[in-house]
């Protein structure tokens, strides 16, 4: 529940869908961010408690 109220239901995750569109694979950004700390959210999700969207120009990683 915790993580449904923070938006994190989904969070992480890259579907095969997006993988195979996404040319070249996972954006090197991406990865960078992730392990600083970013978070990933769904298509269409909203940022959790005190992060914003907007680096490595996608809406889905949220510092």
């Amino acid at each position: 529940m915790l993580k449904n109220i923070l938006n994190l239901e989904d969070a992480q995750h890259i579907s095969k869908i997006e993988q195979k569109t996404i040319k070249g694979g996972i954006p090197e950004c991406w990865i960078y961010a992730i392990e600083a700390g970013c978070v990933l959210i769904p298509v269409g999700g909203t940022c959790p408690v005190n992060t914003l969207a907007g680096i490595c120009e996608t809406s889905r990683l949220c510092c």
